[in-house]
């Protein structure tokens, strides 16, 4: 099977879950979102994990960053779901609780590494790796829920997602079809980092990533439920937007690239045929998850 056809399966595989996400019954999308939320950061983690401190060293320190991340999960989506349900302010602990518990623990993990610096830089990577995740599944929680109600779709979370990853799929597909017409002779991006990855692609994915966020915008400010945050926007505003989310979806995947190269490893894992592990799927949402709240947070969204 070509990489192209597992590719497309793995691809159809992951919108079905993401229809799961946003078209099941309120109640029953809020838990299919959890767990799957959950499992990625497991998986996306416990990759990560691996590639900085080995496959096979420190499993147990793995299992502990990967579940930690399934705790903040279900934690951060408990006080959401409460916020939701009583219209309440945030308690200012819910965003640091989780640092506060783990970081206690990270140092009894510290107080056992006695003269072994290889498991204390174990250490230290496995806390910068539930760090950086734990924010990102935080936000992605708190996209999620944004103006998702009983009679909603979350149509903010479907933007982010799509918008997103529309643009990797659109820099795969031109990035391919114009390597295959021109014989291998694209215009290289950032060779020292990406090989594959070419200025035709950037520009496909750009096209097809502002086209997929018009598209949801068209879409959903016709339903008129309640979608106010980008209410009377237009179609520049809204472009503009979707070139944010092309452009910080693609310093994601290069960040993971160079990751990769760092580590010396081709894919994150093999989970996904023709995409790779966990991780390659969600590092263009890793850094978007920061940029879109940034773009919430000026456009006084929720």
């Amino acid at each position: 099977m070509s990489t192209l056809a597992k590719r497309t399966f793995s691809s159809v595989i992951l919108l079905a879950l993401l229809a799961g996400a946003v078209f099941l019954p309120y109640d029953a999308r809020k838990w299919f979102f959890t767990v799957l939320c959950a499992f990625l950061g497991f998986g996306a983690s416990w990759e990560t994990c691996g590639m900085l401190n080995g496959p096979k060293q420190f499993k147990g320190l793995k299992w502990f960053i990967s579940s930690a991340l399934v705790l903040v999960v279900v934690f951060t989506v408990t006080q959401i779901n409460r916020h939701v349900q009583t219209n309440q302010v945030f308690p200012y602990w819910w965003g640091v609780s989780d640092f506060v518990l783990f970081a206690f623990f990270f140092w009894m993990i510290v107080l056992s590494t006695n003269k072994n610096q290889e498991l204390l830089r174990a250490a230290i990577n496995g806390f910068a790796v539930f760090f950086l995740f734990s924010m990102a599944l935080k936000l992605i929680c708190g996209i999620y829920y944004t103006y998702n109600f009983p009679g909603n779709i979350p149509a903010t979370f479907l933007l982010f997602i799509l918008g997103t990853k529309s643009g990797d799929i659109g820099a795969y597909l031109t990035g391919s079809l114009c390597n295959t017409i021109s014989h291998g002779k694209n215009h290289k991006l950032v060779p020292s980092i990406s090989p594959a990855k070419s200025w035709e692609g950037l520009i496909g994915g750009l096209i097809l990533s502002v086209a997929v966020t018009l598209t949801i915008y068209t879409i959903c400010s016709n339903q008129r439920n309640g979608y106010e945050w980008w209410d009377g926007f237009g179609y520049f505003k809204m472009t503009i937007i979707g070139v944010f989310l092309f452009f910080g979806g693609m310093v994601g995947d290069l960040a993971e690239s160079s990751l990769k190269r760092t580590c010396n490893v081709k894919d994150s894992g093999h989970f996904l045929p023709g995409i790779g592990g966990l991780f390659d799927l969600v590092d263009s949402l890793i850094v978007n998850s920061f940029v879109f709240y940034f773009i919430l947070f000026f456009l006084n969204a929720r």
